[in-house]
C-alpha cells in the first residue's frame, strides 16, 4: 500500500506533500483539479488519496463521492483549509476515511497515512 495521489489546487502545498512523501517511499502521482484528479484515480490506481476540497473544475466532496461509489478500498483523506464543525461532518458523512485541516505540518500527513495504511491492512 503505498499508492498516493495528492490533489491539491495550491502548488506550493502539492510540492511539499509530493516530495515529503516520495522521500518516506510512495509512489506518487499528483493533480490540481477535480476532473483530471477522477482521471488520475482510473489510470494510476492509488491507495491512498490526499483530497483538498476547494478545487477547480469539481469540488473535492464531489471527487470523494465519485471515488467511494466506485472504488471503496480506496482511502481518503481530506486535507482542507474547511475547518468548520459541518464541513468536517460532512467529510464524514461523504465517506471521509481521515479529515485534517490547514495549516498542518508534514508530519501530521504521515501520522494520517500510517492510520490508513492500518485500516487497509485489517
Amino acid at each position: 500500500m503505498g499508492r498516493i495521489l495528492v490533489v491539491e489546487d495550491e502548488i506550493e502545498i502539492l510540492n511539499l506533500l509530493e516530495k515529503g512523501l516520495k522521500r518516506h517511499n510512495f509512489t506518487i502521482e499528483v493533480s490540481r483539479d477535480g476532473r483530471d484528479a477522477i482521471e488520475k484515480v482510473e489510470s494510476f490506481s492509488p491507495d491512498i488519496v490526499i483530497l483538498d476540497i476547494m478545487l477547480p473544475e469539481l469540488d473535492g466532496v464531489s471527487v470523494l463521492k465519485w471515488i467511494k461509489e466506485r472504488y471503496p478500498h480506496v482511502k481518503v483523506m481530506m486535507a482542507t483549509a474547511k475547518d468548520e464543525i459541518e464541513d468536517i461532518k460532512n467529510g464524514f458523512l461523504s465517506k471521509a476515511d481521515y479529515y485534517i485541516t490547514k495549516p498542518y505540518v508534514f508530519e501530521e500527513i504521515i501520522k494520517g497515512v500510517q492510520i490508513l495504511r492500518e485500516l487497509n491492512s485489517e
